[in-house]
This record gives structure tokens, C-alpha cells and sequence, in this order.
């Protein structure tokens, strides 16, 4: 196990990815009051190296790209992580009251909310792919092979289908405070009224297990090949579990209310960072 440590003691909104190669991680974090900042770390206890700050910065979940919507300008920037400018601006509007924005793996597209409708256009031009009518959403992100897109909406989690150009292609029920994830495959975890955690089999649309552990899920995570699913609670407990049901270990990792999780991407490796601002890094099987 090791931690690495944001430079701040308060963090409300906290996004951790594991950078492609290495043991280094990319963070994106803010509070209510300040922008948001995207950040890597090339190992534990180095100083952290590129770095980008935005009110609106957005990351994408496999940590390769981040996007920022200017209200002032009306445009969409988005930037490869590590990189000195951005390698795609696409017009979207002046004053746009909904900034969430999201970019597909390789930077291929970039999707946010217009009103009621769900926007995917192509990137480096900017040209339309699909406009969807949906209802209200946040927290747009693209799975890491890009076949979902997926947003939280009013009490349901959305999940967008590419190959039918972006049509929904699963409601889910959840949360007032909703957190979601998806595979590449068919498989998605959602959060429940009942504080407790659903896994979902998107081609039969039904849950198949639940993970019930107590305590309000505030951090959540579903390993790429669908069979590890990882749970924070806002009284501190942290716990590995599979897809179906069964609790495999518990941690006591000081991090304060996690409030973000991720796994690597061949499933080795976990991470957990809480509110006040430490992230730990462990491998599974120790």
C-alpha cells in the first residue's frame, strides 16, 4: 500500500484514474468554491507534474483527456493529459447553464447536455454525431472503449449505446445522490435508495446481485471485466466486493469520507482518496 497526497487539507469533488504506464495517477479535484484541477503524479511522494485548472474541467475516466466548457466564449477546449495546448475547440453556445462534458477514449468525440438533450460531436472538427432528446443529466463519461456513454439524471442512470448513434439504451433506477459505472461489456453497478449497491446485466436490463454493507455509498467503483466491484461509505468503511454479492475484504484506509475510487486497468490495482485529499493505492491480492 502507498498514498499520495493532494496539496490541499478540503476536497468536495474528487476523480482518481491510473495513468497508462507506471504507477502514477491522474486526479481531478475542486470544491464548491473553486475550479476544478486535473493533475498526475508520477509516483508516491514525488511532486505532482502537468497540471491544468478550469471552473469547468472535466476528466475522462481512463484519464487521458480532459475538457473544459468557457461560458464566455461558448467554446468546448479539450486537452490530451500531459499536453501544453489543446488539440481540439469545438462551438457550443455562450452561457450554457449545463457544463458537464465528456470525451471518448482516443479524443475521438466530445458529448455534453443541451437542455433536455444529449450532444456527441466528432472530434478534431467539431462535426455532429448525435443529438438525443433525454431529459436533465450530469456527470457525462464515456466507457473506456468508448461503446457507452452514460449520465446521472433525475433518480436514474442513463446508458447511451454508439452503435445505435447514441440512443439510450438503459434506464436504470437509482439514488437521488446517484453514482454509476459501466464496463465495456454488459455489466454496471448503480447506487439505491436503500444505501445499498446494484449490479446490472445491461442486455437483460436487470439487476442480478446487490451489495448491501451499510452506511451511505459515497465512492464507487467496477473493475473492467465486471467482476470486482469496490464501495466507500460516509462512516469511513471500505470494502472489495464481486459481482455477485459477496463481500471479499474490508480496508481501513485513512482517507477521510472517500469520496472516489478506481481500479487499474487489468484489475490488479485499486485506489480510494477521501475528502481530505489522501489517496491510497494498493494491490488486490496483498
Amino acid at each position: 500500500m502507498f498514498s499520495f497526497q493532494i496539496p490541499t487539507d478540503r476536497v468536495d469533488y474528487l476523480q482518481v484514474a491510473f495513468a497508462a504506464i507506471g504507477p502514477g495517477l491522474v486526479v481531478r479535484w475542486g470544491t464548491q468554491f473553486t475550479p476544478y484541477t486535473v493533475s498526475t503524479w508520477d509516483a508516491p511522494g514525488s511532486p505532482s507534474g502537468w497540471k491544468l485548472t478550469a471552473p469547468a474541467l472535466c476528466l475522462s475516466p481512463d484519464g487521458e483527456w480532459a475538457s473544459a466548457y468557457d461560458k464566455g466564449s461558448g467554446e468546448v477546449r479539450v486537452t490530451r493529459v500531459g499536453e501544453g495546448k489543446p488539440s481540439a475547440v469545438v462551438g457550443r453556445g455562450v452561457g450554457a447553464g449545463n457544463v458537464w462534458t465528456a470525451v471518448a477514449p482516443g479524443g475521438s468525440a466530445v458529448a455534453w447536455k443541451d437542455d433536455s438533450y444529449t450532444v456527441v460531436h466528432a472530434l478534431p472538427g467539431g462535426e455532429p454525431v448525435a443529438r438525443v432528446k433525454s431529459g436533465w443529466g450530469v456527470d457525462l463519461r464515456f466507457s473506456a472503449g468508448g461503446r457507452w456513454l452514460t449520465e446521472r439524471g433525475e433518480r436514474v442512470f442513463r446508458v447511451f449505446a454508439r452503435e445505435s448513434n447514441h440512443k439510450v439504451f438503459a434506464r436504470i433506477p437509482a439514488a437521488r445522490f446517484i453514482l454509476g459505472e459501466v464496463t465495456e461489456g454488459l455489466t454496471a453497478v448503480v447506487t439505491t435508495e436503500k444505501d445499498e449497491v446494484t449490479v446490472w446485466d445491461l442486455g437483460r436490463k436487470a439487476a442480478t446481485a446487490t451489495l448491501s454493507g451499510g452506511g451511505s455509498v459515497s465512492a464507487l467503483a467496477l473493475s473492467a471485466d465486471g467482476r470486482r466491484v469496490l464501495t466507500g461509505t460516509t462512516d469511513g468503511e471500505l470494502a472489495l466486493w464481486d459481482a455477485d454479492g459477496v463481500r471479499l475484504q474490508r480496508y481501513d484506509w485513512e482517507v477521510g469520507v472517500p469520496i472516489a475510487a478506481a481500479f487499474s486497468r487489468d484489475g490488479t490495482r485499486a485506489a480510494i482518496g477521501g475528502m481530505i485529499g489522501r489517496i491510497v493505492v494498493w494491490d488486490i491480492e496483498d
